[in-house]
């Protein structure tokens, strides 16, 4: 017996095969592998869509929360707080970067970051909290920017499973 493919990527191709060749085709013919005009208006684009002043495309979600961590200057030693319910990139940059994963635990509904239990996590060497957002559903912003703002903590937002996805008629990926 055959199960429910959990996601069949060959149908979702063939319903926008055209539109699909006909950019890959686009790309070879102008020799466009890396930046480019297609770069350039992807992000223009998506910072549109998500009212965000601007975008800065990376090679994966991966690279984009490593930059994060040495933007925001993660050292040894500091600690970042967020879920273990995600992909290994999220803990695993937060480790790169030379800083310690303190993992909180997540709501019973939706399976983002229990905010409730975010200050219990906090110590005099937490210096953020990355917040991912699953499935298409936000983690409370509200109340995970608020407890960041009253410790001084930074937040990024994982956001590489919600895409465009609103929490309280914002973007996500615009609080943090």
């Amino acid at each position: 017996m055959r199960g429910i493919p959990f996601a069949d990527l060959h149908s979702q191709y063939q319903s926008i095969k055209q539109e699909i060749d006909d950019a890959i085709a686009a790309v070879i013919r102008g020799s466009a592998y890396i930046r480019g005009p297609y770069v350039e208006r992807f992000e223009a684009e998506f910072a549109e869509a998500m009212g965000a002043p601007h975008c800065v495309s990376c090679g994966n979600g991966t690279d984009a929360l490593y930059i994060a961590m040495h933007a925001f200057g993660v050292q040894s030693g500091d600690e970042v707080i967020t879920t273990a319910h995600s992909w290994i990139a999220t803990s695993e940059t937060i480790t790169q970067a030379g800083g310690q994963v303190v993992f909180c635990d997540t709501e019973r509904d939706s399976f983002n970051i229990d905010a409730t239990q975010i200050e219990a996590k906090i110590t005099p060497r937490t210096i953020g909290v990355i917040a991912v957002h699953l499935n298409g559903q936000p983690a409370d912003m509200d109340a995970i920017m608020l407890i960041a703002q009253n410790n001084g903590l930074w937040v990024i937002e994982d956001c590489s499973q919600a895409h465009l996805a609103r929490h309280k008629g914002r973007m996500v990926g615009t609080f943090g």
